[in-house]
C-alpha cells in the first residue's frame, strides 16, 4: 500500500522527476508495449500523431466499470457502447519555454452512431507538475464523459520550465520557471475553447455548453482560464510568456466564456483571484489528505521554502472565499489523496457528470458535501471537515 501511495505521490508531482522525463517516456512506452503498466493504461486506442505529447506516467486505480443503457438518462449515465476518436491541431507554431515551437493536439471523442447535433462538450486538461503529461484520470474522463453522450476534447499543452530539477528540490526561483509555465497552460487552454467555439459545428457540440476540468496542474490551469486575466500576473511574470494570455490572437472572434469547471485536486496560486466574482458555476474536487496541495492554505508542493513556493489556495480554502459570492461545489473526499484513483474513478465520474446535467439543467450545485474515498492515503477523520 505504502508503494502505492508513493508511486501516485511521485506521479502525481512529476516535477519531482521533471529532469528525466524523456527517459520515463521511454520506459513508460516499453512497459506499455509489454504489458506491464495498469490495466487502465489500455483502454484508449489513440490515432498515430506525432504532435501528441507522450504519457510519462499513469496513476493508479482501479477500472472504471460503466455497463451502458441505452434507455438510461442522457448526460448524467451511460448510456453508449462506443466512441470515436479523431486528433486535431488546435494551436500551431506556439513558443516553448526553451525558444522553440510547438504544434498542440488535442483528441476527440465522440459517442458512436449518435444522432445528436448540439451536445455539450467537456474539455479536459492532463496534470504534471507543467513538466510533465500524467495519466491521473485522463482515461476515465474521455471514456466515461464520452459513454454519457459528451463530446470530449483532451488538449495538449506547453509543459517544461526552466528550473524544473530545482522545483523538484524546492529550490529556485517560482517567478522564473514554474508560475510562467502556468500562464502558458492558461493561454492554450483559452485557444482551445475559442478553437471548440470556431468548430462547434463540425464537432457537434453547443458552444454554449463547453465544460473544462482536469486534474492537478490541469485543475490548476482551468481555474485559471475562468478566472484570470493579464492584470493578475505580476509584470516580470506575464513578460516570460510573451505578455498576455492571448499572445497568438487566434480565432479571437470568439470569447473564452464556459459553462463550468471541474478541477480535480486544484489550487489558486494568485491570491489576489480568490475574492472574484464569476458568473462561471465551479465544481471542486479535492482529497481532504493531499499529499501534495494541502486543501486549505500551504506553500505550492508542501516546499518549506516560501520564497522558492509561496503558499497557495487548495479546493477547500477556495470554496470557503468563494461560497457567498459565487455558484461552488466543494466535494471533500475523506481520506483522499492528490491522484483521483483514491476517490475511486466510478465515484469520481458521477461526481463530474452530476454537476455538469446540473448545470445543463439550469440548476447548478452549489454547497459542500464530504464523501468518503474509495481507497483512503490516511485515517485522520480530523481533516474531514
Amino acid at each position: 500500500m505504502q508503494r502505492k501511495i508513493t508511486l501516485l505521490a511521485l506521479a502525481a508531482g512529476s516535477f519531482i522527476l521533471s529532469s528525466c522525463t524523456s527517459l520515463l517516456q521511454t520506459q513508460t512506452s516499453l512497459q506499455k508495449a509489454t504489458g506491464q503498466l495498469p490495466p487502465r493504461a489500455y483502454v484508449l486506442n489513440l490515432p498515430q500523431n506525432s504532435d501528441r505529447i507522450k504519457t510519462t506516467f499513469y496513476g493508479g486505480g482501479n477500472m472504471l466499470v460503466t455497463n451502458p443503457n441505452p434507455w438510461g438518462t442522457r448526460y448524467k449515465d451511460y448510456v453508449f457502447t462506443d466512441f470515436d476518436i479523431t486528433t486535431t491541431v488546435f494551436k500551431k507554431n506556439a513558443q516553448t519555454h526553451n525558444g522553440g515551437s510547438k504544434n498542440l493536439i488535442m483528441d476527440i471523442f465522440t459517442p458512436k452512431n449518435d444522432a445528436e447535433k448540439k451536445r455539450p462538450c467537456i474539455l479536459y486538461i492532463f496534470g504534471g507538475g507543467f513538466s510533465m503529461k500524467v495519466d491521473d484520470c485522463t482515461t476515465e474522463i474521455c471514456k466515461g464523459m464520452a459513454q454519457k453522450g459528451y463530446v470530449v476534447a483532451a488538449m495538449d499543452y506547453r509543459i517544461g520550465f526552466p528550473n524544473e530539477l530545482l522545483a523538484g528540490q524546492c529550490q529556485g526561483d517560482y517567478n522564473k520557471g514554474f508560475y510562467p509555465a502556468v500562464v502558458r497552460a492558461v493561454q492554450d487552454a483559452r485557444s482551445a475553447v475559442r478553437y471548440l467555439k470556431a468548430n462547434a459545428e463540425q464537432l457537434g457540440i453547443d458552444p454554449n455548453k463547453i465544460f473544462v476540468g482536469g486534474q492537478s496542474a490541469g485543475a490548476i490551469t482551468s481555474l485559471g482560464l475562468v478566472l484570470y486575466e493579464d492584470k493578475d500576473f505580476p509584470v516580470e511574470v506575464l513578460g516570460q510568456a510573451q505578455g498576455t494570455l492571448d499572445p497568438m490572437k487566434d480565432y479571437m472572434q470568439y470569447d473564452t466564456k464556459v459553462a463550468g469547471i471541474f478541477p480535480l485536486a486544484g489550487a489558486i496560486i494568485t491570491p489576489s483571484v480568490l475574492t472574484k466574482k464569476t458568473s462561471t458555476p465551479i465544481c471542486l474536487i479535492t482529497g481532504s489528505c493531499d499529499e501534495l496541495i494541502d486543501p486549505y492554505i500551504g506553500t505550492a508542493y508542501k516546499c518549506k521554502q516560501k520564497n522558492t513556493f509561496p503558499d497557495i489556495a487548495g479546493g477547500a480554502a477556495i470554496y470557503e472565499a468563494m461560497k457567498n459570492i459565487n455558484t461552488v461545489k466543494l466535494n471533500l473526499i475523506c481520506g483522499g489523496g492528490h491522484g483521483m484513483g483514491s476517490v475511486g474513478f466510478n465515484k469520481l465520474l458521477d461526481l463530474v457528470s452530476n454537476f455538469t446535467y446540473s448545470v445543463l439543467n439550469g440548476k447548478p450545485q452549489s454547497g459542500k458535501e464530504i464523501i468518503p474515498a474509495d481507497a483512503p492515503v490516511c485515517t485522520d477523520i480530523n481533516t474531514c471537515k
